[in-house]
Parts: structure tokens; sequence; C-alpha cells
């Protein structure tokens, strides 16, 4: 009989979804994939969001590394896919989260195509903290040179005149229209934020447990550790990145010197917003008027 996913965490991006199946992964009662983000049911990654290494193959992954905890790729066979639920034994979930399925155009339908019963898990967090993170994300991939400033009136503007990119720092904060189409779709759709989870924890995961019908749930502590830190050479990162340096340091240093060297580049203090008050203004009118439609 063929194993099917039939949990999905589809998103939101930066909003605390690592943490959340690193929790989840812990239940007797729930297999995780070990590739968090397989991004099966999209047909095309953005590459600001996935860039891997030129030494990076997923056929390799197979054949010597899995099934050790990758954080994503992008599966495009279905026999790939369902290798990550070879290890499943008798849990009631087999689990994925590729935060991309929220706002990627289709992802939705597939899986519902795929597995119409499944259970659909989403987080939300503050838009404009959503937003800013998700920046911080790409000034670290060294995917992003420009301020914040410059990105929010460059993609204001893209909005303004209808070709904002679903995967912008600003699109993937808007969350209403991309869950009334889960809802849509699926019988069983959880809706939980961020700030709740950080707040009032307790109150959160038993939301979560009585979604999943499963006990135990709330004891479960996260391990993953995610600390912000902000690169000190963004520009000679982003250089290094653009002719092919940083693929060959990836490929011949091991993890743990890495992020060593991570460390020493980069520090602990968190970028700052600097927005303008104008901007923050329009920010605030934009996400007010898509939380409405």
């Amino acid at each position: 009989m063929e194993k099917k996913a039939n949990l999905f965490l589809v998103g939101a991006m930066k909003a605390g979804t690592t943490s959340f199946m690193d929790v989840i992964s812990q239940h007797p009662r729930i297999y995780v994939s070990p590739i968090k983000e397989p991004n099966f049911f999209i047909d095309e990654l953005p590459p600001d969001l996935y860039d891997p290494s030129r030494f990076f193959s997923l056929e390799k992954y197979f054949e010597d590394d899995f099934p050790n905890p990758l954080h994503i790729a992008h599966i495009k066979k279905v026999e790939d896919y369902q290798k990550l639920f070879t290890f499943q034994k008798a849990e009631k979930y087999i689990a994925e989260g590729s935060t991309m399925y929220l706002h990627a155009p289709k992802a939705a339908q597939r899986i519902q195509e795929y597995n119409p019963a499944a259970k659909i898990i989403i987080i939300t967090r503050d838009p404009l903290k959503r937003s800013f993170s998700h920046y911080k994300m790409l000034l670290g991939l060294s995917r992003e040179t420009k301020s914040y400033q410059e990105v929010m009136d460059a993609e204001i503007k893209q909005y303004k005149m209808g070709n904002l990119p679903w995967h912008s720092c600003l699109g993937m904060s808007f969350y209403d229209r991309a869950i009334s189409r889960y809802k849509s779709l699926f019988r069983e759709v959880c809706i939980i934020s961020f700030e709740n989870m950080v707040s009032n924890r307790e109150t959160a995961m038993e939301k979560v447990a009585s979604f999943l019908e499963i006990d135990g749930l709330n004891e479960l502590q996260s391990t993953y550790i995610n600390p912000t830190r902000s690169l000190r050479f963004k520009w000679l990162f982003f250089l290094l990145k653009e002719i092919g340096v940083k693929d060959y340091f990836s490929a011949i240093f091991g993890s743990k010197l890495k992020r060593r060297m991570f460390r020493l580049a980069s520090k602990s203090e968190s970028e700052p917003m600097d927005l303008s008050d104008d901007t923050l203004h329009r920010l605030k009118r934009i996400f007010k008027k898509e939380s409405r439609e």
C-alpha cells in the first residue's frame, strides 16, 4: 500500500515552522519527512528562495546520505517523493513542511489532488515582522544587498502595478487569500499564530493536539536553535556567491567549521528595520487592504 503524506505544514515562511516541525517530529504518532521542505507540489522554485550549491545532487543525497535530515530540496520525481516516507511505520500522520506551498500557484490544488483527506496547518505571523525576517534571511544567504527600505519601496511599486511576485518579501506576508484557498479545498485546516506560540505556547499546542486528535504534544520541546545574526561584509559574501566561490567553500569545509566561520563573519545584533514613516504607513495600509480581501 502506497504511503501518502497526510499532514502538511504549508507555511508561512519565517513564522517558526522549523521549530514547530522539530516539536511534532518527536511525537510517536507523527512521522516527519527527512527533508523538511521537499517542495514536490511546485513546478519551479524561485532562485531567491532556493539556490542550491552547484555541488549538491539530490541523487547523491538519496544514495549516500538519506535519511539524514535535509532542510530543503526540490523533489520532482514521484518515486523520490515516496522515498521520503520509506521509514514510516505505524504513525498516524506522515508530515512534511514546505513553506512555499502557502503562496505558490497551484500548490494547494495539487496537494488536494494528491490527498484530499490531508490535514493542513498554517502558521501566521505579524506581516511586517515576517517580511523583515524574510529580508534578513535573503541577506544572510547573500541573495540581497539592498536595504530593507529600498526593497520595500520597490515591492510597493510592484504591488501597485499588479506584478508583485508571489515569493517576494511583501507577497508572502499576505495570508487571507492563501488561507481561503486552502479552506476551500480541504475540510480540515488549522491556523495558529507565531505570536501565540511564543506568548501562550500551551494554548497553541493544545489547539494543534486537538486538531490532530493526539495527546502529549504540549510536553515536547524544540531542540532547534536559530540565532539572529547579521553579516559584517554583505557585499563580499554577495560577490563570493556570484562568482561561485561560496559553493566551493561549502563543498570543502565541514559544517562545524562553516558555523564557526559564519560566527566570525557575523555579529549578534539584529539588522535594524529602518523604514521611513511614509513607507511604514503605506505598508500598514496594504496589509489592512489585503486582510479584507
